[in-house]
């Protein structure tokens, strides 16, 4: 299936749901946002992660400097052009604007206003501790509130407990299929569809999984083993394509769109053990220490996580890992700890490429010959 092709079905999905009565919620493809309370409020989490076409870039100078995240740019510009491809993102009703970066507010904010959809609010703080935990949990109830006005009923526990289970269940079995030794550029579509589908693409992702099983690739077919850190690769855009292009194979997907949201599951002793969902996501939030949004250690978190796998990888099979550090430019939150990352890993002689790019096609033939020249050194 070809991104038209998924994203023709995912607009027959929404519509479907909307003739079922159901509302539609948007918000920009960050971490934190408690999918499962939207669920089970009775709406359509709709995660963007639609970017990668320098036109969508582009259409947002009317609204943002360009000296905005690229992908915050594409964001906006989906609702500015409103690409036929993408008419679906008609159906939102409302907007979360949340404050995981500055750019994540003001592009929000503006497609909010500017494109008229009904605002929600969804803030988290930046640090970790007794506070936060505390602040976290009050947003959970303002947020409840804000949609159970909407609907007009009030948000049970054991229907919010039902959602965080289903969508761990669904988690787990992203993990099992992260797994599957095969190429990136397989795997990262399927992940991508799924995260966009929700828990309601399960039945699909266990048929991949019986797919692919027996079909994986062996370690001498010369392809130099990645790890991809850093910004998300998202739907449209042909980065994977260049890494493969130029030898490379992504195993290992340490983003939003990957390790970092399939990775936040609860185990059964857990469920069964804390009866109040919205402890359990104050947990989650707590036990989240990898994502950028996990001040102060993250950096040395995320060091440390990427040291283990690249040994855990290099015992199990005998080949180097290298490290490709996707900065979407303008992103400050990833930009502004490059440096230092790519020092102290290299420190450990751990190879890490740099690679900040926008979305423009007129860079491809720049960033196929950075991409090269990387894997020719692993």
């Amino acid at each position: 299936m070809d991104n038209l092709e998924l994203l023709s079905d995912y607009a027959t999905f929404l519509r479907e749901k909307k003739e079922e009565g159901k509302k539609v919620v948007g918000f920009i493809s960050h971490d934190n946002i408690p999918e499962e309370l939207i669920d089970a409020a009775g709406f359509i989490p709709l995660r963007l992660m639609f970017a990668g076409n320098d036109d969508l870039m582009d259409a947002s100078v009317d609204y943002l400097p360009p000296s905005t995240c690229a992908f915050a740019q594409s964001c906006i510009g989906l609702f500015s052009l409103k690409p036929n491809q993408y008419k679906f993102l008609e159906l939102i009703d409302y907007f979360i604007v949340s404050n995981h970066c500055v750019s994540d507010i003001c592009a929000s904010e503006i497609i909010s206003k500017y494109f008229n959809i009904s605002r929600l609010n969804f803030y988290t703080s930046y640090t970790k501790n007794e506070n936060s935990l505390k602040y976290f949990k009050l947003e959970l109830f303002e947020l409840k509130k804000q949609l159970e006005n909407i609907n007009g009923y009030k948000v049970q526990d054991e229907e919010f407990k039902k959602s965080i289970r289903k969508y761990n269940s669904f988690k787990k079995k992203l993990l099992e299929f992260s797994l599957i030794n095969i190429k990136g550029s397989e795997k990262l579509k399927v992940l991508q569809y799924a995260m966009l589908y929700g828990p309601s693409f399960l039945p699909k992702l266990e048929f991949y999984i019986k797919e692919f099983i027996d079909n994986q690739i062996q370690s001498s077919n010369g392809l130099k083993d990645i790890l991809l850190t850093g910004g998300s690769i998202f739907i449209d855009d042909h980065l994977i394509d260049l890494i493969e292009e130029g030898g490379g194979n992504i195993i290992y997907l340490d983003t939003w769109i990957g390790n970092n949201y399939y990775s936040q599951i609860f185990g059964d002793n857990v469920l069964d053990s804390m009866e109040n969902p919205y402890d359990l996501l104050v947990q989650r939030f707590k036990n989240n220490i990898f994502g950028d949004h996990s001040v102060p250690n993250f950096l040395e978190n995320k060091i440390l996580q990427i040291e283990k796998i690249y040994l855990d990888h290099k015992k199990k099979t005998g080949r180097k890992l290298g490290i490709i550090n996707h900065i979407i430019k303008f992103c400050d939150h990833i930009s502004i700890m490059s440096t230092h990352l790519k020092n102290r890993l290299q420190e450990k002689e751990i190879q890490v490429l740099n690679l900040e790019r926008d979305y423009s096609r007129a860079i491809r033939g720049q960033l196929s010959t950075r991409i090269e020249a990387f894997l020719e050194m692993i």
